[in-house]
């Protein structure tokens, strides 16, 4: 290759990394993680990871990796790359629990939580009223024009929220707006995100500490997630207020607006082929099948940043220590090589459990049976209520907002009731 070629082609990728955070890739980045596969990892994307603030915060320069093999790689070694994020640390964010934590503290607070995040609590003590809850919802706009996004999608993972930490109901709005400003993937000013993250961490706070006054008083407490957090203890290690505090943000964070982005995608699917509703209302069992390859082609959580503590090679690629990685597992889940015709929506994959939606390893996502969960009731409940879904994917808008999820922004439906219902 002659140099002005070769200097043609970094001008080209130069501008595709640069273009990955306009509205245009962030609504539709397969097209361009396409093209990046087919480079070793490139260096230059200045993006934000959560609770940053776009126009406050200095992003630092990433590498973008996007085969699944190389961040299968990353995934799989934590000891060469770190979750500790710098840019989040200088930040006014607060910090993620295990999400930003490596070994040998996130052993121990994986350990804590698991003693909180029992199936009893999340499954098991909350199915029944979320499929009451779920079952009113759906009742309120049967035959009714409506922005699924808003009136179904965007309500139930942050109700479920309150459930797991003894919340009033009517909060989880609140938790909506709170989330969305910190995930970096809505439409916010600055001013609006920074003041949203001081609201979000002021009201856990005020929440924590009011939990624990109660405990010490010895007034009744509801055993949810928030006192389990109190009172787990792992090995004599137990967690501090103010990891309670930064636990109970992290849940609310990370399980509000991506599972909010899950339930929008599956009925997306349904619009995109209507064949898909008869299908699963004939066959139940197809349900998790469908919401696997739903995970897959259309998992919100796009990437994630790590801290590279030593030297390495991604693809034959030198990384430095000290250099920052971006790796995106949506682009991972699209790669040829792994999942054939990835763009295709194709249930029945033998190999759907390689998709990496959720991570791999010590940073598998604890909250990943929940969103499962809230998935398949919502998914039960408007096949039990309904006999099809009225819509155009083309009177839809997906978020354009950031790079972290994948999702509507807005989804206009109908849910059109059984007949004598």
């Amino acid at each position: 290759m002659n140099n002005s070629a070769m200097s043609s082609t970094e001008t080209d990728i130069e501008l595709l990394i640069k273009n990955m955070l306009s509205p245009e890739c962030i609504s539709n980045p397969y097209p361009v993680y396409k093209q990046l596969r087919s480079h070793a990892p490139v260096n230059g994307l200045l993006d934000y990871p959560p609770g940053t603030v776009p126009g406050v915060d200095t992003p630092y320069p990433a590498w973008v990796v996007t085969r699944y093999e190389d961040v299968d790689y990353v995934l799989r070694n934590p000891e060469i790359f770190s979750s500790e994020d710098p840019m989040q640390a200088n930040s006014s964010a607060p910090s993620l629990m295990l999400v930003n934590h490596d070994r040998p503290r996130h052993t121990a607070l994986r350990n804590l939580a698991k003693m909180a995040f029992t199936p009893k609590r999340i499954h098991d003590d909350i199915v029944d009223r979320l499929r009451t809850d779920i079952n009113k919802i759906v009742d309120r706009k049967l035959n009714a024009e409506m922005d699924f996004m808003v009136d179904v999608a965007g309500v139930i993972p942050a109700l479920v929220m309150t459930y797991l930490m003894g919340l009033p109901p009517e909060d989880y709005k609140l938790l909506v707006r709170w989330a969305n400003a910190f995930m970096v993937s809505s439409d916010f000013t600055p001013e609006e995100r920074q003041a949203c993250n001081v609201e979000l961490f002021n009201y856990f706070v005020a929440a924590v500490g009011k939990r624990y006054a109660d405990i010490e008083a010895g007034n009744k407490v509801s055993d949810d997630l928030m006192t389990a957090f109190i009172n787990a203890e792992y090995e004599g290690d137990t967690l501090s207020k103010e990891e309670v505090v930064l636990f109970c943000i992290t849940l609310v964070v990370a399980g509000a607006e991506t599972t909010t982005y899950f339930l929008g995608n599956l009925m997306g699917v349904m619009l995109e082929d209507a064949e898909w509703f008869s299908k699963l209302k004939s066959d139940r069992s197809l349900i998790r099948p469908f919401m696997e390859e739903c995970l897959r082609r259309d998992g919100p959580p796009q990437r994630l940043f790590r801290l590279v503590l030593q030297d390495c090679e991604i693809s034959g690629q030198a990384i430095k220590a000290g250099d920052w990685i971006a790796f995106f597992m949506a682009a991972a889940n699209h790669d040829e090589n792994v999942f054939p015709e990835p763009e295709k929506f194709i249930i029945g994959r033998k190999n759907i459990a390689k998709h990496i939606t959720f991570g791999r390893g010590i940073h598998h996502c604890l909250g990943a049976p929940l969103a499962r969960v809230e998935a398949e009731i919502m998914l039960n409940v408007i096949l039990d209520k309904c006999e099809g879904v009225n819509g155009e994917l083309a009177n839809s808008k997906r978020q354009s907002g950031g790079l972290l999820a994948y999702g509507f922004a807005t989804l206009p439906l109908q849910l059109i009731a059984k007949r004598g219902s």
